[in-house]
């Protein structure tokens, strides 16, 4: 037979069944007035673990027996009502299992034990900072202060080998202050006694010189001026008065005034060697660069200094290395006939060459000789011929020993006919 319709509302499409079982198992067909029966699954309505019924009301208990209904509308009453962020009482609580005291914790983690340990060290912290941001005086910054295993803040850095820091420096600025200890002179050293001993004393490394200044003399004191090497042993040193035009080096002074020196010895000093009373008073002051003022002056003796070529116009005093001249002979010769002159020596050395010039009417040779056997033998060492009425001049430098064994001459050989006017002269010069 056919299927009767199914009536939905009008939203849902017509569907067709055949029939049901009745509670008496007779046979019932669908109809509008017979719709199929539905029955709860699991059982009635509200009974133990049937979905229930959704006027039923929200489970009191997670752990009573409700229907899933119920206890559904239990747990949407537990969620927010909305998303976003919530008051503590608008949260859900977080509960730990009932067999845990509490979450594990790694070692130094921060808990309400160590928080006052933590809050102490935070302190001291915060007392070390500034106050405010900006550039602050020395007392209010924060110190950097270098590792107290490093003796400067270059870790890798090291002095040359034989170096040494300077005492009292420590560190980059013992090293710099030695830098500029070297680079700049000292103040000058003072000192003053009253008997037999040092008056001042100082190393005179870096330095080349300087001078004594000595402020008082005291009354009939010798004072001895020495260097030394070691500090232990002193030798004496000469300086110089400079107040004296032509002074000599000396080694003692007893008389107020400055006494200049160069040496290049370790140390100096000045010390008083003979006392007989009064104050003795001297300051030292050292130079790194010093003129040299030892050796023997010329200026107040007649010491020669050799030849000497002046260009210009010079004024001299004392004694000048000129050079020496001779007239050998002014007498006409013979047809043939020979002058000769004299030997002479350059005894001193202070010249370098040998002159001779000769005039005649007549042609002949004009000669010069040396002997470097006291006048023994001689040899020409140079040669000029002459024409008639004509002059010829010879120059040689001069050779051999300085001493009288070593002689130059002059010597002339007339022609065949003779002369009515002849001259002949010779010297020795420096150039």
């Amino acid at each position: 037979m056919p299927n009767p319709p199914i009536l939905f509302p009008a939203s849902f499409a017509s569907a067709s069944a055949i029939a049901f079982a009745n509670p008496d198992n007779t046979s019932q067909p669908v109809s509008t007035d017979t719709p199929l029966p539905v029955t709860v699954i699991g059982g009635a309505s509200g009974g133990a673990g049937g979905v229930g019924d959704p006027a039923d009301a929200v489970a009191t208990s997670d752990t009573g027996t409700f229907s899933l209904i119920a206890l559904t509308k239990r747990l949407l009453g537990k969620l927010p009502a909305s998303l976003g962020q919530k008051t503590m009482a608008q949260s859900l609580p977080v509960v730990l299992a009932s067999d845990t005291a509490a979450l594990p914790l790694s070692s130094g983690a921060a808990t309400s034990a160590n928080q006052v340990a933590g809050n102490t060290t935070l302190g001291a912290i915060s007392a070390q900072l500034p106050s405010s941001l900006g550039a602050k005086t020395g007392a209010a910054s924060l110190s950097a202060i270098p590792a107290s295993d490093l003796a400067n803040i270059e870790p890798a850095g090291a002095p040359i080998t034989g170096t040494a820091m300077p005492a009292g420096g420590t560190g980059v600025t013992g090293w710099l202050s030695a830098i500029y200890r070297a680079c700049n002179e000292g103040s000058p050293v003072s000192g003053s006694v009253t008997s037999a001993t040092t008056v001042v004393s100082a190393s005179n490394a870096l330095y080349m010189g300087g001078s004594f200044h000595v402020t008082s003399a005291g009354t009939t004191c010798t004072i001895t001026y020495e260097q030394s090497n070691d500090n232990v042993n002193w030798v004496t040193l000469p300086v110089t008065s400079a107040a004296a035009a032509n002074a000599s080096p000396t080694t003692t002074s007893t008389a107020a005034g400055i006494y200049a020196f160069t040496s290049s010895a370790a140390f100096v000093r000045a010390r008083v060697s003979t006392y007989t009373s009064g104050t003795v008073s001297v300051v030292l002051n050292q130079k790194q660069q010093s003129a040299p003022n030892t050796g023997v002056t010329l200026a107040g003796g007649s010491s020669a200094i050799g030849s000497v070529s002046v260009t210009g116009s010079v004024t001299v005093t004392g004694t000048v290395n000129t050079g020496s001249g001779f007239t050998d002979s002014t007498t006409a010769l013979a047809a043939s006939a020979t002058f000769t002159g004299t030997g002479r020596a350059n005894s001193n050395g202070q010249f370098a060459y040998f002159n001779v010039t000769a005039f005649a009417d007549q042609a002949g040779t004009l000669f010069i000789d040396q002997s470097l056997d006291t006048g023994a033998t001689y040899q020409p060492v140079a040669t000029q011929a002459l024409a008639a009425g004509s002059a010829g001049t010879l120059s040689v430098r001069v050779t051999g020993a300085v001493s009288t064994a070593t002689l130059y001459r002059v010597r002339y050989v007339n022609g065949a006919a003779a002369q009515t006017t002849f001259r002949i002269s010779s010297s020795y010069s420096a150039s």
